[in-house]
């Protein structure tokens, strides 16, 4: 079994001066050769970059080295990208070289579930504990760490941000930097793991939770390699700091399939959900789910409770507002009837449904008066929390619809930057039309520029909601 690291000597890995790309390919038209090399580029990586191939050559300003031995100069970190039977003696030249750590990018290891791929991963993780090197990997795709310039997918943000995300699956990992993007979730470092033949997700479970960059700690895990001592390290991690983890493979042909993925023991669905249970932990069932909840942790202040005040325009919206809001378990309290009467003095009842949820025109046609419906809310003491919601293509003119969204974008993040209640805003975006995408596009950054969370749909951002007071709630028992 791996040797348990101290969280503060793992620092290194995230911070190297020099970088060597073994298996860069020498002809510049192949693509996986700028995908190694991009993202540092990209984000503009200050360390010394090198790219090893046998043939040598260049790619752009910079040389190819036939090997790793042959680069002048430390290296600390190695990225591996050649054939698994070849690797053996790539390491054995890593620990030549002193290097600190290695990713492998490699696959066709135990993840195959093949005699060959288990030898090849065991020799690769007994030559490297024997120089004193770090494998992240096989069948991963390493760090990311915008801090440090460090990327290992194009089009990842250089910004930082305080959210540590540790991710098995490649792909996992490469979806939830991206889609987190646009909704303005940063970074502090992520990873992806893979097979874990030596660093596994406890060490870099017990690292986030001494981070000092890291305030919010989020993980797509599909099996564990030492379950007592992973959770310790949720135990320990979730005392200090949120952690929003989805367990891959909690069914049946979810268990079978991350076994022949990264060749994991995902063991059983209600084992999983004692363990978060017990831990504190925030279970969700998806990627996007799991950025919807960091989202809040962001941009929203803790609610004191499930009470929540609705508005937007729509009677079928209403009703869907009020089922999926119930349903996730936050509650729609009736209005009392002086709150209705001053809603009444402005508010038109023909096209509105006065009530909670308020069905209200003005959302159209009266942006100022909008947002008076909202401070009117907001006073109340009868609620705790607010949704404002709004269908982009609403009536039977979607053209003429789309003419008035800046108007109500304006009135909308304005209204909410000015209620003191906690408030997520929910536009039910089709998009089926070109313009779409661009207004779609206007109402995140607004909403990213007021620390405001945007949602989709009223049922991602109910579930996404209930699931963070359900944390705080336990946070104020004490568990």
């Amino acid at each position: 079994m791996p040797t348990k690291v101290e969280a503060g000597s793992l620092e290194y890995i995230f911070h190297p001066r020099s970088v060597a790309i073994i298996g860069v390919p020498s002809d510049p038209a192949i693509p996986t050769g700028s995908a190694l090399l991009d993202p540092f580029f990209e984000l503009g990586f200050d360390g010394k970059l090198y790219p090893v191939n046998p043939k040598g050559g260049e790619r752009g300003s910079l040389k190819v080295y036939p090997s790793l031995k042959e680069i002048p100069g430390p290296v600390d970190y190695v990225i591996v990208a050649i054939p698994a039977f070849t690797t053996p003696k790539l390491i054995e030249d890593c620990v030549a070289k002193e290097v600190k750590a290695a990713t492998f990018v490699t696959s066709g290891f135990s993840e195959l579930g093949t005699e060959e791929g288990r030898r090849l991963e065991n020799e690769i993780t007994k030559i490297a504990r024997s120089g004193g090197v770090r494998v992240i990997g096989p069948n991963c795709f390493g760090i990311y760490c915008p801090k440090t310039k460090m990327s290992s997918g194009s089009g990842f943000p250089k910004e930082c941000g305080n959210v540590g995300f540790i991710s098995q699956s490649g792909g996992s990992y490469f979806y939830t930097v991206r889609a987190a993007a646009p909704r303005g979730v940063r970074f502090s470092k992520a990873v992806s793991y893979g097979n874990a033949c030596d660093l596994n997700e406890s060490d870099f479970l017990e690292y986030f939770t001494q981070d000092p960059d890291t305030e919010v700690i989020a993980a797509y895990i599909e099996g564990v390699k030492d379950g007592r001592r992973f959770l310790k390290a949720l135990e320990e991690a979730a005392k200090l700091k949120p952690v929003i983890i989805h367990k891959g493979g909690y069914t049946e042909a979810g268990v079978k399939t991350a076994a022949s993925h990264t060749g994991s023991l995902a063991g059983k669905n209600m084992i999983w959900d004692a363990i978060f249970k017990q831990t504190g932990v925030i279970r969700v069932y998806s990627m996007d789910e799991l950025i919807d909840v960091i989202l809040l942790f962001l941009s929203m202040s803790p609610p004191r409770g499930r009470n929540v005040g609705v508005l937007g325009v729509g009677g079928g919206a209403s009703v869907q507002v009020a089922d999926e809001c119930e349903r996730a378990g936050l509650h729609i309290p009736r209005l009392p009837a002086e709150l209705l009467a001053k809603l009444r003095e402005f508010t038109p009842e023909a096209g509105s449904m006065l009530g909670n949820p308020l069905d209200s025109q003005l959302s159209f046609w009266d942006p100022k008066k909008f947002g008076d419906s909202v401070k009117i809310f907001a006073r109340w003491e009868g609620i705790d929390l607010m949704i404002l919601h709004l269908g982009m293509f609403s009536g039977p003119s979607p053209q003429t619809h789309m003419a008035s969204m800046e108007a109500r974008r304006e009135a909308y993040v304005s209204a909410a930057r000015e209620c003191d209640r906690p408030v997520a805003v929910v536009l039910h975006s089709v998009v089926s039309f070109p313009e779409s995408v661009e207004i779609v596009g206007k109402w995140q950054r607004s909403c990213n520029e007021t620390k405001l969370p945007f949602y989709p749909s009223t049922g991602r951002a109910a579930n996404a909601i209930n699931k963070f007071i359900n944390y705080h709630e336990d946070r104020r028992k004490g568990k």
